[in-house]
């Protein structure tokens, strides 16, 4: 991450989602980055799509790699870090998975792990060596994929396939950082998942994918209430109090869709969702969901998923990416955490349920609350 807090998106490209892996036009990756940069962003998540990157457990596409080192030149082109999403099966809620592994668990199938951590050898090697490579995520929201295994998963199971996967990066690209794209299922409920001191200190930065709808929030307290739009530095403050050290907190997904509101527009959200999450002292970069809108011909999504983007599919800059530019770049030049209000325990092991959000609302007053962990 940059000096002061990072502003990125989500980069879903304009033609062919990413089914752009395989339908490849460098020219129109290099307009998508270029219209990116040019709302104030200084960096882009990508997305591997699994089954075109490996298509079997032992061999890595080269043309994959190929396609995933141009597109770090062209982002290198237009000024953007790229952090790269590598393991994933679950995406734009879809589940998939290579062919090869369609009757393996991911997480504790012996071809399935060694598979994986070759995957990521590979793709950790073109980011480390090139100028945009910011660093590695593991793999987008693998926690869901928990209910699509044949046989019961443990968190001790999740927790193990992650050291693995990151000791694998670590090994393949010393200092290339490593961070784990998990959704907010494992701060605020009781699935199963990864653990939350897992996810809190053993990857490089602490993120946490925080939207509005999915956690609950929306609906509980309902579009007008402000606290609707607190999600981020809700995440944030419930993920910094299970740091044993701190460290950098990545609001790595926020987004809202134009579906969800209807008494208050997508702009106001898209703003209070930003300035509330970055006035988490410990926040130190947010990347909106999406950068572009998915095309309406591109059928098989869910509803939601087709107008998350602040940029329309013909690169043009949308309502709510105005809105998001003109707050990025206000915040750039003035952006102080606010003061912490006083602490509010959750217990140790509990979930910071929906229970929890209402007693840490009531305590907001001149900022977010304090997360503490009673002991």
């Amino acid at each position: 991450m940059p000096d002061g807090p990072a502003f990125g998106v989500n980069y879903v490209p304009r033609d062919q989602w990413w089914n752009a892996w395989v339908d490849f036009d460098e020219t129109s990756v290099a307009d998508d980055l270029s219209a990116i940069a040019a709302l104030g962003c200084d960096h882009v998540r990508v997305q591997c799509l699994w089954p075109v990157f490996q298509p079997f457990p032992t061999a890595v596409s080269p043309t994959a790699l190929r396609r995933l080192s141009t597109v770090l030149d062209r982002a290198y082109d237009a000024g953007l870090d790229v952090w790269v999403t590598v393991l994933n099966g679950f995406l734009s809620g879809w589940v998939f998975r290579p062919a090869w592994m369609h009757d393996r668990n991911v997480f504790t199938d012996p071809l399935a792990i060694a598979g994986a951590t070759a995957l990521l050898d590979a793709v950790a090697e073109v980011v480390a060596a090139h100028p945009a490579g910011a660093g590695i995520d593991l793999g987008n929201e693998p926690n869901m994929l928990v209910g699509s295994e044949r046989e019961p998963v443990t968190t001790a199971d999740l927790d193990g396939w992650a050291r693995t996967m990151i000791a694998a990066v670590r090994s393949a690209a010393p200092g290339l950082p490593v961070v784990l794209g998990a959704d907010h299922q494992p701060w605020t409920t009781g699935k199963i998942g990864f653990s939350r001191s897992l996810l809190a200190d053993e990857l490089d930065v602490t993120t946490v994918h925080a939207w509005p709808y999915f956690s609950g929030f929306l609906g509980h307290f309902g579009e007008r209430d402000d606290m609707s739009w607190t999600i981020g530095a809700y995440l944030a403050q419930v993920a910094a109090a299970h740091q044993t050290a701190p460290r950098p907190i990545w609001i790595q997904e926020i987004g809202v869709a134009p579906e969800w509101v209807s008494e208050v527009d997508v702009e106001y959200a898209a703003e209070r969702l930003i300035r509330h999450a970055l006035s988490v002292p410990a926040v130190t970069g947010l990347s909106w969901w999406a950068s572009h809108d998915i095309r309406p011909e591109y059928a098989g999504f869910n509803s939601v998923e087709y107008e998350l983007g602040l940029l329309d599919v013909h690169n043009r800059v949308k309502p709510v990416g105005r809105r998001f530019a003109d707050v990025v770049a206000e915040l750039r030049r003035t952006h102080a955490p606010r003061a912490v209000a006083e602490g509010v325990a959750l217990p140790a092991g509990a979930p910071a349920d929906l229970e929890f959000a209402d007693r840490w609302a009531k305590n907001w007053v001149d900022g977010p609350p304090r997360v503490t962990l009673s002991r």
